[in-house]
């Protein structure tokens, strides 16, 4: 028989339109990859419809939805969630009757606030935590980049005993893993993000000019970030190439000369087939940047700011721009040809960037495996 781990999210994952959704399905398909079955426990924080049932149903072995009565207040003005008032005790009652069902070798958490619902398992249970992001003190972030403080942070004291809690705690960066160590946690596992890679890193030959892709959630960094390259460029000028934009963000930028909006793209190989150069301006934020790393995924190049590639500076080998000012000039110095030498040169970096990254990840995939074997032992 299989052995069984439990997921438990309050993402919707399917369709997994967002950075955070698609991690979790990565992590999903890596189970199974290593001969796991995979149940779910939704706590419906990102609706439930019965698209999403049905869906949820054929993905998974078992499905139950519970909906979410987590108040999550937020203390003002330090901007403080008490981590407990984020969590939603009736996941206990839920998690143990699925665990007597299904009998589990693991249970994994997204999130540090849903780390308290490991403590519903014994000791025979290996105890997954995937951060997705450091978010201790993280308000401070936001500040740092003249934003007011969105969504979650918590203090450190939250953070770790919230790791502490975990027998395995997943770091999406190299950075944030040092970080964690740093703070004396000896369980850290680095599991960089990155999907098969669909397309090779060739030039399209259509007859379309040079065009542009930005695709992302509508975050308030993603919101900020690509609002300022689009400022940016408007101080120069205009656009220097057609820019296509996908998902939500798409709703939250005004109608811009050069600019199409696509919204939710259902297909992402077909949203890259339509671009030659992705760009991700990023002025901030934590955690790795999807954004970055998916379009190599579709034989694509990308061009970031020093935030867009956070956590991968040791690998990267395309340019980093400084700011938005400096990608459009050097958007601009690019001919409108998309065989042109320029491009072929960033085709080529990116291809190195994602052999990189590659045997990187293959490397920390196996450390896991290993992990896991013992789990299921």
């Amino acid at each position: 028989m299989k052995p069984r781990v439990l997921m438990v999210t309050f993402n919707r994952l399917l369709p997994a339109d967002q950075g955070n959704a698609r991690r979790i399905m990565q992590l999903v398909a890596l189970y199974e990859r290593q001969g796991w079955e995979v149940d779910l426990l939704y706590h419906a924080e990102e609706g439930h419809d019965p698209t999403l049932s049905r869906g949820l149903a054929a993905r998974f072995g078992l499905v139950r939805v519970q909906s979410s009565r987590a108040p999550k207040p937020i203390e003002q003005p330090a901007h403080v969630c008490p981590l407990l008032d984020w969590y939603d005790p009736r996941l206990e009652d839920t998690a143990r009757r699925m665990h007597r069902l299904r009998g589990y070798q693991a249970v994994h958490v997204n999130y540090v606030w849903y780390t308290p619902l490991l403590d519903a398992f014994g000791g025979s249970v290996r105890k997954v935590l995937d951060s997705h992001d450091v978010f201790a003190d993280r308000a401070e972030r936001y500040r740092e980049a003249g934003m007011p403080p969105r969504w979650f942070s918590c203090t450190r004291a939250d953070e770790d005993a919230a790791f502490r809690r975990a027998d395995a705690v997943l770091a999406i960066q190299r950075e944030e893993a040092r970080e964690m160590a740093a703070r004396g946690h000896r369980h850290i596992l680095y599991l960089p993000y990155v999907e098969p890679r669909v397309r090779e890193f060739v030039p399209v030959a259509n007859g379309r000019p040079l065009t542009l892709g930005y695709l992302g959630s509508g975050n308030d960094w993603n919101i900020r970030s690509l609002q300022a390259f689009l400022d940016a460029a408007q101080a120069a000028g205009g656009l220097p190439h057609p820019l296509l934009v996908a998902g939500a963000v798409a709703r939250h930028i005004p109608d811009t000369p050069g600019v199409r909006r696509l919204g939710f793209v259902r297909e992402l190989s077909d949203f890259y087939d339509a671009v030659d150069l992705a760009i991700n301006p990023m002025v901030g934020g934590t955690g790795l940047k999807i954004k970055t790393v998916e379009p190599l995924c579709f034989g694509r190049p990308v061009l970031c700011t020093p935030a867009g590639a956070q956590g991968l500076g040791h690998l990267w080998q395309l340019p980093v721009v400084e700011d938005a000012a400096a990608m459009v000039q050097a958007l601009a110095g690019l001919p409108a040809e998309p065989g042109s030498a320029p491009l072929r040169a960033l085709l080529a970096q990116a291809a190195a960037s994602r052999a990189a990254l590659d045997a990187e990840h293959e490397a920390q995939v196996d450390r896991f495996a290993r992990w896991l074997s013992g789990a299921a032992a």
